[in-house]
């Protein structure tokens, strides 16, 4: 029998590593595991874990309330063969951390003969089971955890399907979400993983490998950006866009005839550009006429970012904003630094959300 009162990221001990060594001991065949706040990294620290503890079935209820919870965490868990819901609260928030382990799952998806549990404050994340000043019980006594095997069944039973549509839906509004959010507050509620903000400059994303798991889906994108230390044309300024972004574009686009596209620009004015797709270098390009403004300074300086968002509407499909380095530039690259959908070539930093 064991039973541990842990506190962790305050220099007592670390709570993922008690986790480990109770789910070693304990070597349940089924983990339910029920989390307000899931991400890639948290799926990604706790997987090996429980495939050293031998755990063969794993049950995932994941909370999407405040659109926190990752999609891709959400794809990914199920792509590892777990098993994945979508949490529900009959009022409030669903807000459980909560993971019991078990010989196996009944009828009823209650767990028999519970061997493990965890209930405490932190979330499947890495800084909730890593980093942050959390507490938590941890524990092997049957007795102990008595309760929380048909509390984890509920929790399955309440949640909702993690269907293909269901994610998708999900994976909109988290989109929505998180793009008007300022990339500190990102930081603060734990969307950026660890990623601190501040650290989204040119000079430190240049050194940076491009993430692999962006937290928005292209196709839920509605912003692009593409850095300006490089472009074409001499008549026009021909911006471009790296694939990744430029495909955000497109969609924004849809099919405008001829590849023209009315735009807006900051001094309030609708130019008709071209914007296509370029097979010699695999960029798509915005032609951008020589006074819009921005341009002769990006010319003069080769810097600075090209963002494209959705127009107004009528002639105006897309808005363009060509931002000299300072606060606001910044806040648009930190705000991809936060959700990981960035990228680079060699001449230019890129990104959407």
């Amino acid at each position: 029998m064991s039973q541990v009162f842990v506190a962790g990221g305050i220099g007592q001990g670390e709570l993922l590593a008690t986790i480990e060594s109770d789910l070693r001991a304990a070597h349940p065949a089924v983990v339910g595991i029920a989390a307000a706040y899931v991400t890639v990294s948290g799926i990604e620290v706790i997987r090996p874990i429980l495939a050293a503890a031998h755990v063969q079935t794993c049950r995932l209820v994941a909370g999407t309330n405040d659109e926190i919870t990752h999609p891709e965490a959400l794809r990914r868990a199920i792509a590892y063969g777990w098993e994945v819901r979508l949490g529900v609260a009959s009022a409030g928030r669903f807000h459980p951390k909560l993971i019991v382990g078990g010989d196996r799952f009944n009828q009823q998806g209650v767990i028999t003969v519970p061997s493990f549990l965890y209930v405490g404050s932190g979330n499947l994340t890495q800084p909730g089971l890593r980093t942050n000043a959390e507490c938590a019980v941890i524990c092997r006594d049957p007795g102990m955890i008595a309760g929380a095997e048909a509390a984890f069944a509920e929790f399955w039973k309440r949640g909702a399907p993690a269907t293909a549509a269901a994610l998708r839906d999900y994976a909109a509004r988290f989109a929505e979400r998180n793009r008007r959010r300022r990339p500190e507050v990102l930081e603060a509620l734990g969307v950026s993983e660890e990623r601190t903000v501040d650290e989204a400059t040119p000079a430190k994303l240049t050194q940076t490998p491009p993430p692999r798991d962006p937290a928005v889906g292209q196709q839920f994108a509605t912003t692009a950006w593409t850095g300006l230390q490089s472009f074409t044309g001499e008549f026009r300024f021909q911006i471009e866009f790296p694939r990744a972004a430029g495909d955000v574009v497109s969609r924004l686009v849809g099919a405008a005839p001829g590849g023209d596209v009315g735009v807006l620009c900051d001094d309030g004015v609708v130019r008709t550009m071209r914007y296509r797709f370029y097979h010699d270098n695999a960029m798509f390009r915005l032609n951008v006429q020589n006074d819009v403004p921005g341009v002769a300074w990006a010319r003069g300086h080769r810097d600075g970012l090209a963002v494209v968002s959705p127009g107004p509407g009528g002639p105006a499909v897309l808005r363009l904003r060509i931002l000299m380095p300072g606060p606001d530039a910044h806040d648009v690259m930190a705000r991809s630094y936060a959700l990981n959908t960035w990228g680079r070539t060699r001449t230019r930093l890129y990104g959407w959300f």
